[in-house]
Parts: structure tokens; C-alpha cells; sequence
């Protein structure tokens, strides 16, 4: 048995047991509506708990740094001088800018809020027998799962580039690179270990929308999904 297939195994036995022993009170509990946006975060803790528990549970101080470089780079923004500052500070002159933390990196994103409806993308070039299996989609974010038969999930998440917005990317047993996604500028954070999804992030600035494909796989194969991400009708 491997690890990622000791890692579901575990992962179903602490499911049932919890169902078991509450069993009793969740018959009689009223039910109880929940976002989509809420079932999405439960379903991203439940396929990897550690990275997770790593993006909630960063310190205060941290926080506190994250918040002052924002601040920072406003008021560079407001004068003017940033655009002379580096490759990533003229980024933020076209609506997003790249933070770099010790465990972590963070894309903010500035520029008006869209009101129209997200169009919908998907991978045209999916690994054998993997299909879509939800679509979350929420005011300028939609998230795809895809899974196979085996039960692993592979993601496509975008995001409008608008004020307000950030994507996060953990940075904990990752080879981080730069790369070009279709002549785009991106990232990919190839991952050290068995248990842990790789991804490749990129921005496409012709519709000012941040795309990410998140599963297992090597550089390869991830950039060729990257690469075939394409509009598609709507499974709704």
C-alpha cells in the first residue's frame, strides 16, 4: 500500500468513526444549510489537512508583516515610484503584484469589480479517466474538481483580477520556478513529496484572470494541462 493510498484509507476510517459516534445526535439535529463556499473549504481541508492547517494556524507577527507590505505597496502606488522598482512592482502598475514570505506566496490583485458572470473554463487535455465532477462557482472565483476512478482529485481554480482579491500558495517542500503558461507569465510549485499536490499558477492579463491547476503529476504533464485550459460550455 502506498502512502497516498494509506493516506485515504485513514482518512475514511476517521470519516466513519465519527459518523458512528454521532450518529445519534445528527438524527436528530435539525438540518443545517451551508455555503458553497463553505463546502468548497472543507472539501480542499479534507483532500490535504496539513497544508490546511498550515494556512490557517500562520503566526500573528506574520500577519502582521503581510499587512504592513500591503500597505507599503499602496502608498508606492500612490506616488508613483513603484513602477521603477523591480519587474514585480511594475506587475502591481498592471493590477497584481507577487509577495514572497519564508513559507508562503501571495498574489494581490487591485482594479475594478466586475459584475458579469464568470465564464466558464475547463482542462481539455485531462489525464486517462479523470471527469468534472463539481463546479463551485462564487462572485469572480470558480473553482473545478475533477477526479478518476480512484477517487484522486485535480483542481482548476481562477480568479478575476479585481480589488479586494489574492491568491495564496504555500511554499513548504516546494521547488518554486517561473514559467509561461500560452506566452503568460506564472509559477510552478513542483511538490518534494508523495503526499503533496503540486501547481501551476499563471495570469492571463488579456482577461485579467489568475488560473491555477492543482493535483498530482510532474512539470510535464502539469503545464500541458495548463496549456489546454480553454473555454467550455457549462455543466449546470
Amino acid at each position: 500500500m502506498t502512502d497516498e493510498e494509506l493516506d485515504g484509507f485513514m482518512r475514511r476510517v476517521l470519516l466513519d468513526a465519527l459518523q458512528l459516534e454521532w450518529s445519534d445526535f445528527l438524527e436528530d439535529a435539525p438540518p443545517v444549510e451551508t455555503s458553497k463556499h463553505y463546502r468548497h473549504q472543507m472539501r480542499k481541508m479534507v483532500a490535504d489537512p496539513l497544508a490546511w492547517y498550515r494556512k490557517k494556524t500562520r503566526p500573528i507577527l506574520e500577519k502582521a508583516f503581510r499587512a504592513v507590505a500591503a500597505f507599503l505597496i499602496i502608498c508606492s502606488l500612490a506616488f508613483g515610484t513603484l513602477m521603477l522598482a523591480s519587474p514585480t512592482a511594475r506587475a502591481a502598475v498592471l493590477q497584481w503584484v507577487r509577495e514572497w514570505y519564508e513559507t508562503h506566496i501571495v498574489y494581490r490583485y487591485s482594479g475594478e469589480v466586475s459584475s458579469s458572470e464568470m465564464p466558464q473554463y475547463g482542462i481539455s487535455a485531462l489525464p486517462d479517466d479523470y471527469i468534472e465532477i463539481d463546479r463551485s462557482e462564487f462572485p469572480g472565483y470558480v473553482s473545478v474538481t475533477y477526479q478518476n476512478q480512484d477517487g484522486m482529485n485535480l483542481y482548476l481554480d481562477y480568479t478575476l483580477i479585481r480589488q479586494g482579491s489574492a491568491a495564496d500558495f504555500v511554499t513548504d517542500n516546494m521547488a518554486v520556478s517561473d514559467i509561461t503558461v500560452n506566452e503568460f507569465p506564472g509559477q510552478l510549485f513542483l511538490s518534494q513529496t508523495s503526499e503533496q499536490t503540486s501547481a501551476v499558477t499563471w495570469i492571463d492579463s488579456d482577461h485579467n484572470i489568475q488560473f491555477t491547476v492543482d493535483g498530482f503529476g510532474d512539470e510535464a504533464s502539469l503545464l500541458h494541462m495548463a496549456e489546454s485550459v480553454a473555454l467550455v460550455k457549462s455543466t449546470k
